[in-house]
């Protein structure tokens, strides 16, 4: 009688290869969350893009009524002050300035990046925003990259005095490094003789 003893030769490559399967399961549901983030910035950008449009479309609607108010106004006869007139140059500047360039910041974002907040205070107007980090980018560059798009767009740039960046913090969401920013834009001066006066005094 033979004594055979078995061999499992199949059980080290197998346990191998389950491994290499959990791996890839992984690998997998960490690019499906980042396509999940990516799907939702876009998502967001959409939305905020809309959101843009109809404050522009808002503006155009006023100030055709005004156009309108005032067409109504010199075939009643009636004269305008000088008041009036710069109070209607004011609304139509301030429309120029903040409808195209709200519509132009718009473009200037990148695929990987999304605003997250904007305030205007103190004539500066914060860029709060959150970008993706990949393996060979600096948080820093990303911001930098940022704000020269910025500063060379004629339509977003002519009224600011100076476009910066302000600060910035690193963190890891859904396995993934991304970085969130404050960008500064400071609005040139639109009384310069006041702002001289006040400096001699």
């Amino acid at each position: 009688m033979i004594n055979a003893i078995k061999i499992n030769l199949n059980h080290a490559s197998s346990k191998a290869a389950r491994v290499e399967i959990r791996r890839n399961q992984l690998r997998w549901t960490y690019f499906s969350l980042v396509l999940l983030f990516l799907a939702l910035n876009g998502v967001w950008l959409v939305h905020e893009n809309t959101q843009y449009n109809q404050i522009i479309a808002s503006k155009k609607a006023q100030m055709n009524q005004i156009k309108t108010q005032i067409d109504e106004l010199k075939q009643e006869g009636m004269d305008l002050s000088k008041s009036d007139i710069i109070e209607l140059s004011k609304l139509e500047s301030s429309r120029i300035l903040w409808a195209e360039k709200m519509k132009a910041l718009g473009l200037l974002i990148p695929h990987d990046m999304a605003v997250t907040h904007l305030n205007f205070k103190n004539n500066t107007l914060i860029i709060e925003g959150i970008s993706r980090i990949y393996h060979d980018e600096r948080e820093f560059d990303i911001i930098e990259e940022f704000i020269e798009r910025l500063k060379e767009s004629v339509i977003f740039a002519k009224d600011f005095e100076d476009i910066k960046f302000s600060k910035y913090s690193r963190m890891t969401l859904m396995a993934q490094d991304v970085v969130n920013f404050e960008i500064r834009g400071e609005l040139k001066d639109s009384n310069p003789k006041k702002k001289k006066k006040g400096r001699q005094s």
